[in-house]
Formats: structure tokens, C-alpha cells, sequence
């Protein structure tokens, strides 16, 4: 059935300004989930300045949810894709004047449908015909409810989180005591609790390591000294430790012991004390962490343990949008805090260059800043709404020194972490093209045209006609002449000398390559040219030739080469498949294309079992720029469906056909069904699966505290995938028992995350702004039944319509229905959630 909405929208008005000044307003008018889908929305403009606009003004906005070409209702008025998620409103030949307190109404239709509050128009700069512009402040955008999208998505089995939804996802989870839950995340192998846990005040500490673990050791002592600070009393024995070596373990591997006041961790590697020594922090309990303490807490408890994997990666974008060093270094005490030892970093896309290149000033003087112009020609356009003004744009200017650069590395290396820089090539290099063809005219107009030359990305007269898949144009590099070979190698070098000046080894390379648009290099005479004189090319086959000319590059430079799925891949109309031609090379594969219900969620199996050796990234599990649910309120991508920190949990490295439970369309997923076609790892192919890696990409993250909300406290699931391995429950004989094994295993972890993680999180390393998940609630009989997804969290109510505060009641047991009630789950510090409303919702999710 289609639905069809009609929102009332109040626009308010804004301050007159000496310029000309507009308010605006967004409202969604059709969204249509039948069929292919699509919604239509309107856009309205009022000049509020008191003045006229005379015709040919222009509207600049950013999004992703608009098709390209769109398709707008009002004649002689256009909207134009210019790059990325940038576009601009205008007349087929001139827009209309606008008389003072003129208001103009612009329709639209989409052909997709509308998920998310967050997807409409943002970030508006108003062009006016005399070349002066403004970003408009007064723009508002009307929004729709969790329940107003479920009735539009009436017939369709996309699950909407409903108040009853969350209920039924959160039955089975009850709060456990701590006895029952693993002393920290992500859960050693084993653990055996001896006695009860110790609370020593004021008592001494001495800690002796053997020579071998002298930089563990004082990394303990340093974590210890910054939260404990007793006033020592003479007649309180003292708390000792002690790091031994024990050659039995695995490198990884480590063992701890605690009796009374002593601590004993043994490791045969210093990597595995430095695990030893994360895994003794992690058993400190939030309030360590929270202020200078003089009590110290001791479980009293024996541990053995060691990785699953070892890779262990963290992805992080900083081109799409930028995120200070600052953030960096905290993302990495996370990641070593949580036993991650790979650093990927990915400082180059289409949208920015953020890493300084001794040689090749243009790449952060034009790559490194983002803002308003009309022709892009001083520095990039103001994507994902990074603001018009690049002086003041924090997430779109922005790159690293070598010096900051050096500071990430040293840090890194001081906790165990291997930085792999990625630079993506031939494709998401838009940033880059466009800064080499800056200094290719600044140097031809010199005269130096040799220099010009040396790197230039670009061609002349290239008439290929693509589009990538973040919709950008001319976004990657000619692979036919010999001057993109010379930049690259000019940046592994300079990288490569970045490292080894840091004292940092530089050993994987990560060479980006995948999304290369279809269409590029078909119309190019320098790639017809080299075709012609190497007979045994196609334009097909190019991409293979780029990938041999970088890997030899990299060779070169004895550095290995890795990059996304698609450098191992090969295309014969529509179907992909492992390339053979570089099985043998030990190219690193990233495996992230794995959309379920899409068929090619068993890639990563097809790899390895090729010969490559694969890191599972799989994009409906592990990329936590989606998001947490379909929560119209919930930033984030979808088009991998979403993620949380149950679906993030529950993936199954061994058996990815058990990672879901619904395909991307909310139908059922099939596990007897998928798994009869589901490559099969073969005994060469188990070994080729190296490890995992989590991904965050930035479109939609703009600032470090979205950062943190996306990542916490989803990311804590495949922390535990990361380091656990396949979950038990996965060995289990049936499906039921599968099953219900799984609901068993998931209670204690959630319960870890709830009562221990996200407290702690709150504290460490200045803490992290976590999302506080909404509630379930249902009414039955008269009461009204609540949970959470993460028991140990509070959940407050009222009954008199007011939005719940810290001062609400805590529910405990159900409720007598009274009308009004609204619900909040809030942290233990006070940090709370998006409120849910009740609205007479009966188990089975319905309005009465």
C-alpha cells in the first residue's frame, strides 16, 4: 500500500542583515516503499532581508539522498549534481527575483525512498547575483517519528524499533550478577575467580619486570601512578607485582595470577605482557579511572590468554571528514586498551588530502582545505556540509604535519600498534588529481614544464564519462603515463622516510583500488595509445596493469602490498571472481562487499581459498559508519542495512552465512538455505584468513564526539570477535540450539557492556560520548512492561507526559498504564538516551 504524508512546516524569520538574507525550510511530502520506492519533498525559500533578490541568485546544499539528475516539479528550475554529495539549485536559464518577504516552494523527487531525519538538504549557501554568498543559518527541517515510519513501511518487512520491536529484541536479557560475567572485554579464553575482590587503601605498590619487559613494565606503572595516588600508610602491606617470562606461551599469549596483594603476569613475548599488562588495567573498575584515587581494587582471580587473530585492525577515514590528532592518539589507547593491533588509516579520498608531502605543498594547501567557490579552482567544494568558509571548517580543513604524523607513529608503536597508511589509487583520488593539476598550471604558466609534468594525475582531453559510486566525476588517475607512477612512488617514499625517521617500521602498504568507476580510461588517447603499442592490454585491463605497476612500486621499496577486495578481483560481464593472475603475489586482500542478500557475502571465502590472504571486513557487520538501526533519529549509511553491538557480536569469522539473522530488506534469512551454496573454506583457505578489521567511514561523522557515538558502544561486539574468535554458540549441532546458546552468551556479554564497559568507557582516557540506547516497552493487560539492550544501564519513566530526568523514577517491575508515560535509559554518571513515547503499543507491535 502506498503512504502518503503531508507535514504543516512554521518557518520562522530571521534577523534582517546588511546583505541579502533567506530562511528555509525542508519537509518530506511522499515517501513510497513499493515497487523501486521513492519519496518527493519540498524546499522553501523566503527572502527575509527586507530587500529585493534580483533573478540569478543560486542555491548550493549538500546530500547524498538526491539522485543524479534529479527530477524538480517547478518549471525553468533545475537541480545540478556538481561533485560528490554537492549540488545547486538554479534556473534552466535565470532563477527568479525575490520581492522582500517572498517566499518560493521547490519540489522534488527522489528515487529512493526516506530513511533517515538526517538525509535532507544541509548545510545551504545562498549565491547572490552579485558573487556575494552566505551560508543560511535559519533552515529549518521537519521531521518525522520512529512510529510514522513504521505505518509508511506498512507492508514491507523492514524492521522499524518500535517500542514493541526493542521489547521482543531485548527479551531473553536479564541483569545478571558479576560473578557470572567475564572480568573485562573482550573475554579471555579462561578465567576462574579464587576469592572475594580486595579494596586496598593507602597501601604501597612495587613492581619488578624482568629486562625483557622493562617498557611494559613502566607502561603499567605510568597507567597506575596517573589514577592511584594513596598517602601511604606504613602498616598496610604492599600491593606487588610482578612480569615474568614464561616461554611456553605464545607471543600473544599471557597468563595472569592475583592472591591477596600479589599480581603475577607471565608472558613468553612482550606482546603478550603488554596484553598481560592491558588485561590488569581493564579489572579496575570505572572509578579509577574517573579521578585520583587512593583505593585500589583486586579481583581476586587466574587468567590464561590469547588471540584468535593476528590482525586485529581499526579503519579509520579522516579524508571524507577530518578528525584532529588529538582524537587520534585517544582512538589509539582505545584500540590497545581493547587488544587491537592494526592501525589503518586512510588520510586520502576524493573529498581531501590530510597528510603533508615534503615536495608537494598543493596536496594540503588546495587537498587539505574544503570550502565555498563556484569552479573549486583555490580548494575543494564544501563537501558533506563542511561549511563555506575553509578557515573556519573543522571537519573539512584539516591535515598532519609530518611532525603530527611522526607523534601518531611513536605513539602507536609505544602500544604494539602497526599504522598501515592507505593511499587509494587509481580511484577516490579526486583530491589529489585536482592538486596536481593546481601545480601543473602554476608551473606551466612559470615556464617549468618539465617539473608540470613530473606528476600529474590528469590528462588532456580525456572524454571518458563516469560517474564513481559516491557520485563523483573525474576522480581517477590516467594509469597510461608515467608521471602517475612517479607521484605514487614520490609518496612511498616520503612516507616510507616519515616512518624510519620516527624510528617506525614501514613494512604494509595499503594501495586502496577499489570502486574504479565503469567508463574511465574508455575515451582517453593516452590510454588508446599505450593500448595500441601493448597489444597484449585491453582498456579492460588496465586496472590489472595500474596494480602490477604499483605493486612493483612497492617491492621496490620492500614494503608488501595490500589493498580492498577489488585489487584480487577480476570481471566477466557482471560476475566477479578471484583474479589468479596475482594469487601468488601475497597481496593482503581487504574483504568489505558483503551486503546480505546480495550474494556476495562469501567473498572473503573465494579469496583465500584462492591463494590471498584476507582480512574480513565485512561491511554488514563491521562498518560502524552505518547505522545502529532504522531509527529515523539514528545518523548514519544504510546501504549495507545497520549495525549494532548484537549484529557486531554475533558475526561468525568461521561461518559467515551464521552472521545474520535478515537480509538487507528485513526478509528472512536462511541458514540451512544460504549455507548449501555458501563457499566452503577450504583447509589453504582457513589459513589465509589473517583476521578481521572494524571500519569507520566519515561522511556523516563531524566531530570526534560523533566519532565516539558511532563506535561505542557497537564496536565493543567485534572487539570481541577480534580477539574471541568464532562464538561457541556457532558450534552447537541444530539451529535451535544455535540459537538459543547464542541468546545465553550474548545475556553475559551485554551484561559485561552494560554493568562494566560502558561505565568504564565513560571514565578512560577522558572518557568517550557513547550512545545510550532507547528502550523496549510493550503494554499488556493494563502494565507496561520495559528492558534494555545492555542491563546495568537505568531506566527511568514518567507518567505525566514530561520528558524523563535523572530525578525520574527508576523502573524496576512493570507498571500500571496511566497515559503519558515516556521512557529514557540513562547511564550510571547521568549520560542518557533518546526518549521513548508509548503510544497504547500491544506486544505484537500494533496501534490501537
Amino acid at each position: 500500500m502506498k503512504k502518503s504524508f503531508l507535514f504543516v512546516f512554521l518557518l520562522l524569520l530571521s534577523v534582517a542583515a546588511a546583505e541579502a538574507q533567506v530562511s528555509a525550510s525542508w519537509q518530506l511530502i511522499e515517501n513510497n516503499f513499493t515497487g523501486d520506492g521513492f519519496y518527493r519533498a519540498a524546499l522553501a525559500l523566503k527572502n527575509t532581508s527586507g530587500k529585493n533578490i534580483d533573478a540569478g541568485w543560486k542555491l548550493y546544499f549538500n546530500t547524498v539522498f538526491i539522485p543524479v539528475p534529479a527530477t524538480v516539479k517547478n518549471p525553468g528550475l533545475v537541480i545540478t549534481h556538481l561533485q560528490g554529495d554537492f549540488f545547486v539549485l538554479e534556473g534552466s536559464a535565470k532563477t527568479p527575483a525575490l520581492a522582500a518577504n517572498e517566499e518560493i516552494r521547490i519540489e522534488y523527487r527522489s528515487e529512493e525512498p526516506y530513511l533517515k531525519n538526517s538525509y535532507a538538504p544541509e548545510a545551504l549557501i545562498f549565491l547572490n547575483p552579485n558573487g556575494s554568498h552566505f551560508e543560511v543559518k535559519d533552515y529549518q527541517i521537519k521531521t518525522f517519528t520512529t512510529d510514522q515510519l513504521a505505518e509508511m513501511t506498512t507492508g514491507t518487512p523492514l524492521p522499524i524499533p518500535t517500542a514493541a520491536e526493542l521489547y521482543q529484541r531485548n527479551e531473553g536479557l536479564t541483569l545478571l550478577p558479576q560473578s557470572d560475567l567475564p572480568p573485562f572485554l573482550p573475554t579471555p579464553k579462561s578465567w576462574k575467580y579464587t576469592g572475594e575482590t580486595l579494596k586496598i587503601k593507602n597501601a604501597g605498590l612495587a613492581l619488578v619486570g624482568v629486562p625483557e619487559f622493562t617498557k611494559e613494565s613502566k607502561f603499567l606503572l605510568e597507567a597506575i601512578k596517573n589514577s592511584y595516588k594513596p598517602k601511604v600508610n606504613p602498616s598496610e602491606a604492599p600491593i606487588q607485582i610482578r612480569l615474568e617470562k614464561d616461554s611456553t606461551l605464545a607471543e600473544e599469549g599471557y597468563r595472569i595470577k592475583i592472591s591477596d596483594r600479589k599480581v603475577l603476569i607471565l608472558a613468553s613475548h612482550p606482546k603478550g605482557a603488554f596484553h598481560g599488562v592491558q588485561s590488569f588495567l581493564a579489572m579496575m573498575p570505572a572509578d579509577f579511572w574517573a579521578g585520583q584515587k587512593d583505593e585500589f581494587t583486586l579481583l581476586q582471580i587466574e587468567i590464561e590468554d590469547f588471540p584468535a587473530y593476528g590482525y586485529r585492525g581499526f579503519f579509520l577515514d579522516v579524508a571524507r571528514n577530518f578528525q584532529p590528532k588529538a582524537q587520534i592518539l585517544k582512538i589509539l589507547d582505545m584500540m590497545s586498551f581493547y587488544k587491537l593491533n592494526v592501525f589503518h588509516f586512510n588520510m586520502v579520498n576524493d573529498e581531501g588530502w590530510r597528510l603533508e608531502i615534503p615536495g608537494l605543498p598543493e596536496l594540503t594547501e588546495f587537498g587539505g582545505r574544503r570550502g565555498f567557490s563556484e569552479n573549486e579552482t583555490e580548494f575543494l567544494w564544501p563537501y558533506y556540509g563542511s561549511g563555506a568558509d575553509p578557515a573556519k571548517s573543522k571537519t573539512g580543513t584539516g591535515f598532519y604535519t609530518v611532525k603530527e604524523f611522526q607523534e601518531i607513529l611513536t605513539y602507536a608503536k609505544a602500544r604494539n600498534i602497526e599504522v598501515i597508511p592507505e593511499f587509494g589509487v587509481p580511484a577516490h583520488s579526486r583530491a589529489a588529481i585536482r592538486a596536481m593539476e593546481k601545480r601543473y598550471q602554476t608551473l606551466l604558466k612559470a615556464g617549468k614544464t618539465e617539473e608540470a609534468l613530473q606528476y600529474r594525475l590528469a590528462e588532456d582531453n580525456d572524454q571518458s564519462k563516469y560517474l564513481s559510486a559516491q557520485n563523483f566525476k573525474g576522480n581517477t588517475a590516467c594509469v597510461c603515463q608515467e608521471s602517475t607512477y612517479a607521484f605514487y612512488e614520490k609518496l612511498v617514499v616520503e612516507v616510507k622516510t616519515m616512518f624510519e625517521d620516527a624510528d617506525v617500521e614501514l613494512i604494509n602498504w595499503h594501495t586502496g583500488g577499489d570502486e574504479v568507476p565503469r567508463g574511465v580510461w574508455t575515451d582517453s588517447p593516452l590510454c588508446k595509445e599505450f593500448v595500441a603499442k601493448n597489444p597484449e592490454y585491453r582498456i579492460a585491463d588496465l586496472n590489472d596493469y595500474f596494480r602490477y605497476r604499483a605493486a612493483q612500486i612497492l617491492k621496490k621499496h620492500g614494503l608488501e602490498m595490500g589493498g580492498w577486495e577489488e585489487i584480487g578481483q577480476t570481471h566477466e560481464g557482471e560476475v566477479i571472481t578471484p583474479n589468479e593472475k596475482f594469487a601468488d603475489q601475497n597481496w593482503r586482500l581487504y574483504a568489505w562487499n558483503a551486503v546480505a542478500g546480495w550474494g556476495g557475502e562469501d567473498m572473503a571465502y573465494k579469496l583465500a581459498n584462492a591463494g590471498y590472504p584476507v582480512v574480513i571486513c565485512s561491511s554488514a557487520n563491521f562498518y560502524f559508519d552505518l547505522a545502529y538501526d532504522w531509527d529515523p533519529n539514528e545518523r548514519g549509511h544504510t546501504w549495507s542495512g545497520v549495525t549494532d553491538i548484537y549484529q557486531s557480536w554475533k558475526t561468525v569469522p568461521g561461518k559467515l552465512y551464521l552472521s545474520h539473522d535478515l537480509t538487507i530488506e528485513g526478509k528472512e534469512w536462511n541458514w540451512e538455505a544460504v549455507a548449501k551454496n555458501f563457499t566452503q573454506l577450504t583447509p589453504e583457505g582457513r589459513n589465509n584468513i589473517i583476521g578481521v578489521s572494524g571500519q569507520v567511514w566519515t561522511e556523516t561523522i563531524t566531530s570526534p564526539e560523533m566519532l565516539e557515538y558511532y563506535i561505542f558502544p557497537k564496536m565493543l561486539g567485534y572487539i570481541e570477535r577480534a580477539w574471541v574468535g568464532d562464538p561457541e554458540w556457532s558450534e552447537a549441532k541444530t539451529e535451535a540450539e544455535m540459537k538459543a546458546l547464542r541468546t545465553q552468551q550474548f545475556d553475559v556479554f551485554a551484561n559485561a557492556v552494560g554493568q562494566n564497559e560502558i561505565p568504564k568507557l565513560e571514565a578512560i582516557f577522558g572518557g568517550f560520548k557513547q550512545r545510550v540506547p532507547k528502550p523496549g516497552a510493550v503494554e499488556m493487560n493494563g502494565m507496561i512492561y520495559a528492558n534494555v539492550q545492555t542491563p546495568g544501564l537505568i531506566i527511568r519513566y514518567t507518567q505525566d507526559g514530561s520528558d524523563p530526568t535523572a530525578d525520574s523514577p527508576i523502573y524496576t517491575k512493570a507498571i500500571p498504564k496511566k497515559g503519558g508515560e515516556k521512557f529514557r535509559v540513562f547511564t550510571q554518571s547521568g549520560a542518557y538516551g533518546q526518549v521513548l513515547e508509548l503510544e497504547a503499543t500491544t506486544i505484537d507491535g500494533r496501534q490501537k
